[in-house]
């Protein structure tokens, strides 16, 4: 029985740790100094985004051009972003992306908003993007006078808006959107630590079985 519980214990440790770092993800840090395969662009691959450091960290900087102003995308390779979009559209409820971003106001002119998001597009033809009544991130004309560096991080569940891809599609991309007024110059955001991953439940069961087993070690011991 004791042997029994022990082992009962250690395989919800390896049933948690298997959980929480089995799912395909991927991020985004530009570490290298290179964009890791971003584009300057909504749907095309040139040029590439530029990238730019604050405080020892890189970003990718995009500058208002367009709606669609970025985006990574890959055909089934085998790729870390491929293999996370898949598994995305496969379980929509289960992914989230998320992103850094960084805004500096200064060199704003002729603003008085702006506004950023995010779409997801398959070779299929499907699209959705993140960009209704409530944006990702929204600045006030007030904010934007300020001439002040706003930064944070969004983070969104791939069901709750919309995100449902097919999951059958051998091409996925990820997209960033920017919106201000027209004619407005100096626009743009930076963005780095960019993932499509599981949301974090995994963890917690990895945290459990840890825990679990560690209980059942003390009193397997206690008991010998």
């Amino acid at each position: 029985m004791k042997r029994s519980l022990c082992l009962a214990a250690a395989v919800a440790f390896v049933v948690g740790a298997i959980q929480a770092f089995g799912q395909p993800s991927v991020t985004y840090t530009f570490s290298g100094g290179t964009p890791d395969g971003w584009s300057n662009s909504g749907f095309g691959t040139a040029p590439p985004a530029t990238v730019v450091a604050f405080g020892g960290i890189n970003y990718i900087n995009l500058p208002l051009g367009g709606f669609q102003v970025g985006n990574v995308g890959h055909g089934a390779d085998g790729s870390d972003f491929y293999n996370a979009m898949q598994a995305a559209a496969a379980n929509p409820a289960g992914y989230q992306i998320s992103y850094n971003y960084r805004i500096d106001t200064s060199t704003f002119v002729g603003a008085t908003f702006f506004q950023l998001g995010t779409f997801v597009n398959t070779g299929s033809g499907f699209y959705a993007q993140d960009f209704g009544a409530v944006k990702e991130v929204e600045l006030n004309g007030t904010q934007i006078a300020s001439g002040q560096v706003f930064s944070g991080t969004v983070t969104i569940n791939m069901a709750a808006v919309g995100f449902l891809m097919p999951p059958a599609d051998t091409f996925f991309r990820l997209g960033l959107i920017e919106n201000a007024n027209s004619g407005s110059t100096g626009v743009s955001a930076s963005f780095t630590s960019i993932s499509v991953s599981p949301i974090p439940e995994p963890a917690s069961l990895s945290l459990f079985g840890l825990a679990a087993s560690a209980l059942w070690a003390l009193r397997c011991r206690r008991s010998a």
